[in-house]
């Protein structure tokens, strides 16, 4: 079982027996999220012991709380946004947080090893490279929201709500970044345009 091949109806089958009391289901939870959490957390926060302190609270606080949490069928999005929270709270606690700054400041769009050796040809390759360095060009909120859209598999509507920001801003930043990146990457794919750039960002970037 991994956490890409998981339907809502598994992800609400898992979280059900997790609320319930099944030890076997929290363990599952932990094996399935808690690298992919870290991974984004330390992409919010470039910070590995405050990140991996938050996991471990927000795991401690999810058993501890369990029978009174609600149903989800997706469970990715409900610990990204917990885990989002929680970090952005410590942060303000320990008074390293400027309100007019936001924290997916240094991010970098990274591919695993198991996504590159899909990965043959060598111009498909540093075409694909291109696109990531151009990615990681963009400001903070544009490179969050691509992140979680295009690499996470986030609606629209979640990754408004794991962000706190509404849907129209989503709409629109994510339309602002792809005619960026289009600009960015118009003297090498002038032919293919846009077009490729979302080919890249759905099959590269998927997890």
């Amino acid at each position: 079982m991994t956490k890409d091949k998981l339907t809502p109806s598994e992800h609400a089958a898992l979280w059900d027996n997790f609320r319930n009391g099944s030890k076997e289901a929290f363990s599952q939870l932990y094996e399935l999220f808690a690298a992919d959490l870290y991974r984004y957390g330390y992409n919010l926060i470039r910070n590995k012991q405050l990140v991996e302190d938050c996991l471990h609270e927000l795991f401690i606080h999810l058993h501890a709380h369990r029978s009174k949490l609600g149903p989800t069928d997706n469970i990715r999005f409900y610990m990204y946004r917990s885990l989002r929270r929680r970090l952005t709270d410590s942060i303000t606690k320990l008074n390293k947080f400027d309100s007019d700054d936001y924290v997916f400041d240094n991010a970098e769009f990274m591919i695993e090893p198991r996504e590159s050796q899909m990965i043959e040809e060598q111009t498909l390759e540093r075409q694909k490279q291109m696109v990531i360095a151009e990615l990681n060009k963009l400001p903070k909120r544009q490179k969050e929201i691509l992140y979680l859209v295009y690499m996470k598999g986030f609606t629209y509507q979640e990754a408004a709500e794991a962000m706190d920001i509404t849907m129209k801003s989503v709409y629109n930043t994510v339309n602002v970044a792809l005619t960026t990146l289009k600009g960015y990457l118009k003297d090498t794919f002038k032919k293919q345009g846009l077009l490729l750039v979302l080919l890249f960002l759905q099959y590269f970037f998927k997890n």
